[in-house]
């Protein structure tokens, strides 16, 4: 189990446990005192007559609208259920469950003015699997105010969860299952539920873990073309990382080096093309880019998202739910991540080449009689334009709502999935090159580096020698489902 004594504790790591990995989590008694105490000082301020947006007021438009005790009690319910407007499938699981963890660590800070009461209800729904299903389509709000609205209003017996068979169950079921009575609403702590950013950097962090992983593939496929092309290896010494000051080359390179090991096969040309020569440079970018999404993710674990925020005997009303910084890193990634598929099809290309490989044109077995890998390419010059559309900045794609009102929104949540749709055309466009790769380097009949030669022989039994003309698809396929093997992704590391 693992104990929060302090808010930093519910650090990256801890995040993840919990998360992904479903352990435990315990709050130490000193903390919810703490934030019990800030609560206090909440009510107190609205006893004296301080306004406070989504309390005494309406939401949105609706903020000129003064609302009496008994009208303030009913909204925070009500918030929870108008804005619960997304539809088609869930966010995995895992997204769901850090985004309750993102919001904790909010509370946990006395900021947002909420009892220890929440805190607790929230621990407990973590460490008792209860995980909300919040749809993936229709999130054009301010912040991750429609994500949160339908994670959390799960809390009140309201919307659904995933049940124990993956499937959508209700709310209401799930909490009586467990019997439990669903959390009843005091002060602000429908609008602080409905408030920060919580999805966002939930689901940077699945796609983190997922592009971090990618790029291990690429790196190695790169590799495979390489030596398919009998490419020199100077664009990958040592010295290359050393005149950069970018961290991400001395990892590109050093990874990439380690799967060229022991490589037998002599370069076939003074110079690589630039594809080629370029690909350290290219993959350290995307690297760098992962990094800094890293530390994106890593402060909105220390950073206050609410709105209002409460600061001593002030209520702020603020944007602080609009996590430009971690948008526009997110847009670098995709921007990379762009970069990475299109470098892949233009590698491709040049294996089909026979003026760069001194091998067959097209990797044919029989030039002329059979048209070899050439349509290959042409497949990913159609994944490629894809992957090029979708790495055009989501985030400039805002609107306005709510009459003016909410006239500016992250559009967080369609950068970041899209992300995923991105990751897709990769894969494929990678797994097209490694195909090429593969047949280049059996065709050369030489030893080709350690990590070359492991991956050669992985797919030994399953893509069969190209002999003669038949159809790549199946072996594309194939390629594709061992992208996900654990024997394979060992080779990657």
């Amino acid at each position: 189990m693992i104990t929060i004594a302090q808010t930093g504790d519910l650090n990256w790591i801890n995040l993840y446990r919990v998360a992904f990995q479903r352990e435990t989590m315990r709050v130490d008694a000193g903390l919810l005192v703490a934030v019990d105490a800030a609560h206090a000082r909440f009510v107190d301020l609205i006893k004296r007559g301080v306004p406070c947006y989504g309390v005494t007021t309406g939401l949105g438009k609706l903020v000129t609208s003064e609302l009496d005790a008994a009208a303030s009690a009913g909204l925070q319910a009500n918030l929870l259920r108008a804005r619960a407007v997304a539809i088609g499938a869930p966010f995995p699981g895992p997204v769901a469950r850090a985004m309750m963890m993102f919001r904790l660590v909010n509370f946990l800070s006395g900021r947002s003015g909420v009892r220890a009461d929440l805190c607790r209800f929230l621990v407990d729904r973590l460490n008792d699997d209860f995980t909300p299903w919040v749809p993936a389509l229709g999130h054009g709000m301010a912040a991750d105010t429609i994500a949160n609205c339908h994670a959390f209003q799960s809390l009140i017996g309201e919307g659904f969860v995933y049940g124990p068979d993956g499937e959508r169950q209700p709310a209401a079921e799930a909490l009586k299952t467990r019997g439990v009575e669903p959390f009843e609403l005091a002060g602000r702590e429908g609008l602080a539920l409905l408030n920060g950013v919580c999805a966002a950097p939930a689901l940077a962090l699945l796609g983190f873990y997922r592009l971090e992983a990618l790029l291990g593939l690429a790196n190695l496929v790169a590799a495979v073309s390489l030596e398919g092309m009998a490419a020199p290896k100077d664009a990958l010494d040592p010295v290359v990382a050393r005149v950069s000051s970018e961290p991400g080359m001395t990892r590109t390179v050093d990874v990439m080096r380690k799967h060229l090991n022991h490589s037998q096969i002599g370069a076939h040309s003074l110079q690589a093309p630039v594809s080629c020569r370029v690909t350290p440079q290219v993959h350290a970018a995307m690297h760098d880019a992962l990094s800094r999404l890293c530390e994106k993710i890593e402060h909105c674990l220390l950073d206050c998202s609410d709105n209002p925020i409460m600061d001593g005997e002030r209520l702020l009303s603020v944007g602080s739910f609009h996590n430009q910084h971690l948008v526009n890193q997110v847009e670098q990634v995709a921007l990379a991540l762009a970069h990475i598929g299109s470098l892949s099809e233009r590698r491709l290309h040049r294996l089909l080449n026979a003026d760069n490989t001194g091998l067959n044109a097209q990797l044919a077995a029989r030039p002329g009689v059979d048209a070899g890998l050439v349509a290959t390419q042409k497949a990913s010059v159609d994944l490629s334009a894809r992957l090029r559309v979708l790495a055009q900045p989501v985030s400039l794609l805002t609107g306005e709502t709510s009459d003016g009102q909410e006239d500016y929104m992250s559009m967080a949540v369609p950068a970041i999935e899209r992300l995923d749709d991105m990751a897709r055309l990769c894969r494929a466009l990678l797994a097209y090159e490694l195909l090429a790769g593969i047949s280049a380097v059996r065709m050369r009949d030489q030893r080709p580096g350690d990590g070359v030669l492991a991956v050669v022989e992985y797919f030994e039994p399953i893509i069969a020698p190209l002999h003669c003309d038949r159809s790549p698809a199946a072996d594309v396929e194939a390629i594709l489902e061992h992208f996900d093997n654990e024997a394979f992704v060992r080779l990657c590391r």
